[in-house]
């Protein structure tokens, strides 16, 4: 049995921490405080939003409110619009919170044969500028 976290990078919360600092200026108003309720809850979405793939239960999307489970039975396959990754299912398509194009080769192989097998991405560099 494997299983895989895809999570947002601990340095988000570093833009949590400036989103604070500028509401800062704001708390000297009698209701000011409530300013941090938008830091506060930037930190509870960074904190809670994942995507856990098992090889025995299936994968488990957890948002901010909530969460969904997608036994193996019910994915048919991965789709992949623009830069984000969607289970698909029989009725619907579900978003993979934090889980990028490049992440896909590990999410297949995290699914014990439940999906095809995927090349690691190999990444694009820049051109580099030779010097005359």
């Amino acid at each position: 049995m494997s299983s895989r976290v895809f999570r947002l990078p601990r340095l988000a919360y570093l833009g949590v921490l400036f989103l604070a600092l500028c509401a800062t200026p704001l708390v000297q108003h009698p209701l000011g405080a409530l300013v941090y309720v938008v830091p506060v809850a930037a930190a509870v979405f960074i904190a809670r939003t994942a995507t856990f793939v098992d090889s025995d239960a299936g994968i488990r999307v957890r948002a901010l409110i909530g969460h969904r489970t997608l036994p193996w039975a019910d994915v048919r396959g991965l789709s992949v619009t623009d830069r984000s990754v969607y289970a698909v299912t029989e009725d619907a398509a579900v978003r993979l919170p934090c889980v990028r194009v490049s992440d896909l080769a590990a999410v297949s192989a995290v699914s014990g044969g439940h999906l095809p097998q995927m090349r690691e991405a190999t990444p694009k560099y820049a051109p580099s500028r030779r010097s005359r």
